[in-house]
């Protein structure tokens, strides 16, 4: 049985070589160093010429080896997770099957991550890497010749990390792929709903949902053709009832409740109202990723062959960015006292060390919506998604249903739009509100003073840069929450959501902005007491000046008047301008705030907590959603 294929670089999902293939003779004929900083983005014209090499070696689904030179698997999509197929499966053997054509020398390699995180100790706490050099070692393989190629036998399984291979052409070598095999005959039964939220975004969802059908379900050779259903919540109620041609696809006009609100519809329609249906798992996923279906086959084969003592366990999807493809944005994440670690944060997976590094496993307690697969078990009347619109949705129902875990892996990723630019000032709204609801019945949910303390550190954070707006918008979030729930579910989300738009900053092109003088400082890269100097130089008069820098800058003022700020993606900014007269406003309402924290914060979380239930239950959402 494949357990997992050998995967090519493709142009519409990802063509980034190396995070497929290392090639030592591309290598030595475009040496790069690829960093291993968390914040560093390696870009440049010779990364690129590495790529066009590898794609002169790569004709009709064949790649060439030229005689001589060693390619290594050792790669984000094509080594093996062993350790994790050991650990959560009952597989009982593993083989390489090679398709090649040619004189090979093949070897074999097990390499353990090296991997740290904020708050573990460090040999330089300034520039802190978060992944070392991986230790490898040889391993033994059983390397046979076949009609078609090579098998490659591990004769032993029991390592940590991830093992792979490197091929070296005796003579010239045509590659045309392989596939991880096992011959364990025992399988979970596995039927997957794929669940998709979208909201006006016909092209993206249109494509994702074809490529399921035109790649699974249509798809005679694939392996879970007939194992996988589509629903798809239509927020905006814009797609026409035949968009998609195919009995497998279900899809409802909803009423717009958020992604919280789609996501639940989805869940109740393939769960809750069909008794007889023969699910084992849902997989939520956003509608404008980048999706390869060979992402959901290895879902599907790692579930086939999960130990009964992990079918409770999810399974998360990593998230890469979509303009930078080889750039790995989050591999799970912990959300402790309103405050989220996400781990492996902006590693570059062409690096072999990252590979081995991001399967070091973390304390997480949830998953990203965009890809993360739940076992039905959970979808039930009193456990559905709290009605939060959007923003911490996925973070509530992971850390409430945490007790199981959730597995990653390498190659079950997917491809989002990312950057500061993507998110806009209202989001502040969502991410304050949606905190504290999230926390409200938690072990660990914050006192008064920890909740005016994180604002605090909020509101001085947003001051030096002059964004008086985003600390609106804060303020605005807390006094909601200290409504109560019962003002919570009179609100209107979509009028309320259209209400916050005036806290958004207007983006303009940069007329009269030299762009050439915009800085893009790291927090990382700067001193400790950065923050200090920007408020002594916030209380002395301002320079008629204007700091240009990017939405990925550190954005403090200095002793600028202006700021101005810059998104790439967008080819526009908005502009800050230091004002006296707000600061004072902020400060007035900064205290009143503070008030009703204190005066309110304990008796209004128990509310909330209180109320919980009933905000997860089918009959609420039935009411919600508008259902009977």
């Amino acid at each position: 049985m494949v357990i997992q294929k050998i995967l090519f670089p493709r142009e519409e999902v990802c063509n980034e070589w190396e995070m497929f293939f290392h090639s030592k003779e591309i290598k030595k004929a475009c040496p790069v160093k690829i960093t291993t900083r968390r914040f560093e983005r390696p870009e440049g014209a010779l990364l690129q010429k590495r790529n066009k090499l590898y794609d002169k070696r790569y004709k009709k689904g064949a790649f060439t080896i030229p005689k001589g030179d060693k390619v290594s698997f050792q790669s984000y999509f094509n080594a093996f997770s062993i350790e994790k197929w050991r650990k959560y499966t009952f597989i009982e053997d593993l083989t390489l099957h090679l398709q090649l054509e040619g004189n090979v020398k093949i070897k074999a390699f097990n390499a353990v991550g090296n991997a740290y995180h904020e708050g573990e100790p460090t040999d330089d706490t300034k520039d802190r890497y978060y992944f070392k050099k991986a230790v490898r070692r040889e391993i033994d393989v059983n390397v046979t010749k076949c009609e078609d190629g090579v098998n490659v036998e591990f004769p032993n399984l029991d390592y940590k990390g991830i093992i792979y291979i490197k091929i070296e052409a005796l003579e010239d070598v045509t590659f045309y792929g392989g596939e991880y095999i096992t011959s364990t005959a025992k399988q979970n039964d596995v039927n997957l709903a794929l669940c998709i939220c979208t909201f006006k975004r016909e092209e993206f969802v249109t494509r994702n949902v074809n490529q399921v059908i035109n790649g699974i379900i249509n798809n005679s050779k694939s392996v879970m053709k007939d194992n996988v259903e589509v629903f798809v919540s239509d927020n905006g109620q814009t797609l026409p009832n035949d968009t998609f041609k195919c009995d497998k696809v279900h899809l409802y006009p909803n009423r717009n409740v958020g992604g919280a609100g789609g996501f639940t519809r989805d869940m109740i329609e393939a769960v809750l109202y069909r008794k007889n249906h023969n699910l084992s798992h849902v997989i939520l996923m956003d509608d404008d990723i980048v999706l390869d279906s060979e992402v959901l086959e290895r879902t599907f084969l790692f579930l086939k062959y999960l130990r009964q003592d992990y079918s409770k366990a999810m399974i998360g999807g990593e998230l890469f960015e979509l303009d930078r493809r080889y750039l790995q944005f989050e591999a799970g994440a912990a959300y402790r006292q309103v405050v989220i670690q996400s781990y492996n944060q902006i590693w570059d997976m062409r690096n072999p060390d990252a590979v081995a590094a991001n399967e070091v496993e973390n304390p997480m307690n949830f998953n990203g919506w965009w890809y993360c697969c739940i076992p039905v078990s959970y979808v039930r009347e009193d456990n559905l998604p709290l009605p939060v619109f959007i923003h911490r949705d996925d973070v509530e129902y992971g850390m409430r249903n945490e007790e199981n875990g959730t597995i990653l892996l390498n190659g079950i990723s997917v491809w989002h739009p990312q950057g500061p630019g993507k998110a806009s000032t209202a989001m502040n709204y969502y991410d304050v509100r949606n905190d504290l609801i999230c926390m409200c019945d938690k072990k660990d949910a914050p006192s008064a003073t920890e909740v005016m303390n994180h604002i605090t550190r909020g509101v001085i954070g947003n001051m030096l840069r002059y964004r008086y707006q985003v600390i609106d918008c804060i303020f605005y979030a807390l006094k909601d929450y200290y409504k109560g729930p019962d003002y919570f579910m009179r609100l209107d989300p979509i009028e309320n959501h259209k209400e916050l738009a005036r806290f958004n900053y207007e983006f303009t092109e940069p007329k009269g902005i030299d762009l050439s003088k915009m800085k893009d400082e790291k927090a990382k890269d700067l001193p400790n007491d950065i923050y200090l100097k920007s408020a002594l130089c916030w209380l002395l008069p301002s320079r008629d000046y204007t700091r240009i820098c990017s939405l990925e800058d550190v954005g403090l003022a200095y002793r600028a008047r202006h700021v101005y700020l810059y998104d790439e993606n967008r080819k526009a900014g908005f502009m800050t301008t230091k004002s006296y007269k707000e600061a004072f406003r902020i400060f007035k309402n900064y205290i009143k705030v503070m008030l009703l924290i204190a005066l309110k914060h304990e008796r209004v979380t128990r509310q909330w907590a209180d109320r919980k239930k009933e905000y997860t239950s089918l009959s609420f959402w039935e009411k919600y959603l508008e259902l009977k």
